[in-house]
């Protein structure tokens, strides 16, 4: 069978430690390859990151 593998993109601040990304990656792929069945060899997670004044909501910056 096909498996087509998940990529994940999580956007968020920048300022984040490299422990609490790494942390973050393993929870979601762990999470994934129970939900999906599929391996961990098979996820891919990007993360991008932003300065606080590079989010906006409803035209307001945050």
């Amino acid at each position: 069978m096909l498996r087509h593998m998940p990529i994940i993109t999580v956007a968020m601040y920048s300022g984040r430690t490299q422990f609490e990304k790494d942390r973050l990656a393993e929870a979601i792929t762990e999470d994934l390859v129970k939900i999906l069945k599929i391996q961990k060899k098979d996820v891919t997670i990007v993360f991008q990151e932003a300065e606080h004044g590079n989010w906006y909501n409803s035209g307001v910056r945050l």
